[in-house]
């Protein structure tokens, strides 16, 4: 395990969270990926990936498939996805073109202090994004 994964690993067991671990198979190339499950208010399963590299000084925050967009919507989601984008700081929705779902993104950098607390805030920031904004993706994909 990567010493980030292991602090971040470190502070979910102290804040008495549960998460799965995925150690990288092949620490030169691969990643390591903590996952966190939660509900929130809109929506009710929210599943937020950590994958860490073997520098310990970045993590990939992600939420995927978030809404599954018909393709006829597409052009439609990403006018919405463009003003989410517009509206949150340090997040970023996407269009996956590869299964038509949209997904959250957020990326850290950081040194070798703090890193729980970095990723605890991060997390909490993408599942309040994420269920904030589940309302307006909804909306355009029933319109």
């Amino acid at each position: 395990m990567f010493y980030a994964t292991q602090e971040f690993v470190n502070h979910l067991k102290k804040e008495e969270l549960k998460y799965t671990l995925h150690e990288a198979e092949d620490p030169e190339s691969g990643k390591d990926r903590v996952i966190v499950k939660f509900g929130g208010e809109n929506i009710s399963d929210i599943v937020i990936q950590f994958f860490f590299s073997d520098d310990s000084e970045d993590a990939g925050v992600r939420i995927f498939d978030i809404v599954k967009v018909p393709e006829m919507k597409s052009n439609k989601m990403i006018k919405v996805i463009n003003d989410l984008n517009n509206k949150y700081r340090f997040a970023k929705f996407c269009l996956d073109t590869k299964d038509d779902t949209i997904q959250l993104e957020i990326d850290l950098i950081f040194r070798q202090h703090d890193i729980g607390a970095i990723c605890t805030e991060a997390m909490l920031r993408a599942l309040r994004i994420c269920d904030d904004s589940y309302p307006e993706l909804m909306k355009e994909l029933w319109a």
